[in-house]
């Protein structure tokens, strides 16, 4: 080795020697946050599956973990690597690595507190919300505007607002399909049947394309999208056509094998408003004919004009047809908790990432990329947040905002999945919490019977108002403990 190889790493080892504790404080710091993102923020992936009674609390935790650590580790880089160098331009501390670290360390507790702060009060808040105001609370205190990226966080404000729009027309959309298709029909069950292969191949051919285009963990970011879009349509029509023959089959004899739910109101194989007859056998339902006002008093006033009614149905969801969505309810939560795990696991991890970068290339600039091991790291923190303290957070998405059935609860999943996937993709950090619960809340809007309840959600909108200063100000206020000790 050279003398002037050994003169240049002289420094750095001194530089690594004296900013290792700074390191592992910090990666214990990103693990309490990945923890409460994990009990606040990754409970809204199957909240609403726990809120339609189709999984219980514990097989969500599973399903959770499996795919949100999945998610986190395969799609996770690209966002990561936009919230640790997108937000502030780490050139302007050049020469001052020490304060970036610190600073850095400054995001990770800021955030983590706020976000085990809202969580004790059940309140869904953005982690994506918490780590730019955390990253802007400490820049501020130490360069004031500079380095701070106005235009990028420009760009993610917009998508805060975009977010959950999207998500909710996106959940609208499908809902609105679903309820003129199946919901609506004479005979829904009947129709259920026919259209549910057909639902589940749209469903897989997003969700596949999402997962393989641009996919580095399959070493698949060369391949075109038209290739990735092609293989895509391919599998979903495999996964179709098993529905059609093995799945459907055996669907139909489990549910018109049975009697129905006690109040069915759709009816199937010859049923009439009398009576249900099922495999031939009579079997007497008691109904009540469906009038304005009768249902659950709100939310079932009849359309004013046609507009409205063409969103908006009076009928209520047939118990039976709710075991159509069922599955596709799970599949759809499985994919959101990827999307979640491939978002928002840069939330705790991109400050370490940055933490460790800066230690291993003495540089402010962090030329590497996001190593998998960290997003591993942080994938694990979160899956431990939601398995302790995630039902609070999953109860007030999942029942507290509006009622939730299997078949809106597809809606409102495959909406926000979709908005987050192609964020994602984009390396956008936008809220998964914003999308989810703006989904709920539009979807709610159209049901036939249950209401949306504002009280909830105008404490859900108050607390994301708050996050972004308070974050910041939190994060400031670490710093600023820093600059009077540590610097």
């Amino acid at each position: 080795m050279s003398e002037s190889a050994l003169v240049t790493m002289a420094p750095l080892e001194g530089f690594q020697s004296m900013m290792l504790p700074f390191l592992v404080g910090g990666a214990i710091i990103a693990f309490i946050l990945a923890f409460a993102i994990g009990a606040n923020d990754t409970a809204n992936s199957f909240g609403t599956s726990v809120g339609s009674k189709v999984v219980t609390l514990y097989t969500a935790y599973v399903l959770a973990s499996i795919f949100e650590t999945l998610g986190a580790v395969l799609l996770g880089h690209s966002v990561t690597d936009t919230m640790r160098k997108g937000v502030i331009d780490p050139e302007i501390y050049s020469g001052a690595e020490k304060e970036l670290m610190l600073g850095q360390i400054s995001v990770l507790t800021g955030c983590g507190a706020w976000m085990l702060l809202a969580t004790f009060f059940k309140l869904p808040v953005s982690t994506t919300h918490s780590i730019v105001g955390a990253t802007i609370g400490f820049s501020l205190l130490l360069r004031g505007k500079a380095g701070i990226r106005v235009e990028q966080i420009l760009r993610i404000f917009a998508s805060w607002v975009v977010s959950p729009l999207f998500a909710g027309l996106t959940a609208v959309f499908f809902y609105v399909i679903i309820d003129h298709l199946i919901l609506r029909r004479k005979r829904p069950l009947q129709a259920g049947f026919h259209a549910l292969p057909w639902i589940y191949g749209v469903c897989m051919t997003v969700n596949i394309f999402a997962v393989i285009y641009e996919g580095k963990a399959f070493g698949l970011e060369h391949v075109s999208a038209l290739h990735c879009l092609l293989v895509s349509i391919a599998a979903s029509a495999v996964i179709s056509l098993l529905l059609t023959f093995f799945y459907v089959p055996r669907l139909r004899k489990q549910l018109l094998g049975t009697p129905p739910p006690q109040g069915l109101l759709a009816y199937e194989n010859g049923v009439s408003e009398s009576g249900l007859q099922i495999n031939g056998n009579p079997t007497a339902v008691k109904t009540e004919p469906v009038t304005s006002g009768n249902i659950h008093g709100q939310n079932s006033v009849a359309p004013a004009s046609s507009v409205e009614a063409f969103f908006r149905s009076n009928k209520p969801e047939d118990p039976s047809v709710s075991h159509l969505f069922s599955l596709l309810q799970i599949t759809t939560a499985c994919f959101g908790g990827f999307a979640h795990g491939g978002n928002d696991v840069s939330n705790a991890i991109a400050p370490l990432v940055s933490l460790h970068a800066i230690y291993i290339e003495g540089s402010s600039t962090q030329i590497g990329t996001t190593p998998w091991y960290w997003l591993l790291y942080g994938a694990g923190g979160m899956c431990l947040g939601l398995w302790l303290l995630g039902h609070r957070v999953i109860y007030t998405v999942g029942e507290n905002l509006t009622k939730i059935t299997p078949a809106s609860g597809f809606a409102i999943e495959f909406g926000a999945a979709v908005t987050v996937l192609i964020a994602s993709k984009f390396g956008i950090p936008i809220s998964s919490t914003q999308c989810k619960v703006g989904a709920v809340v539009a979807v709610g809007l159209v049901q036939a019977s249950h209401p949306v309840h504002w009280h909830t959600f105008r404490n859900i909108t108050l607390s994301w108002l708050v996050t972004l200063p308070v974050a910041g100000l939190l994060s400031a206020g670490v710093m600023a403990i820093f600059q009077a000790f540590a610097l």
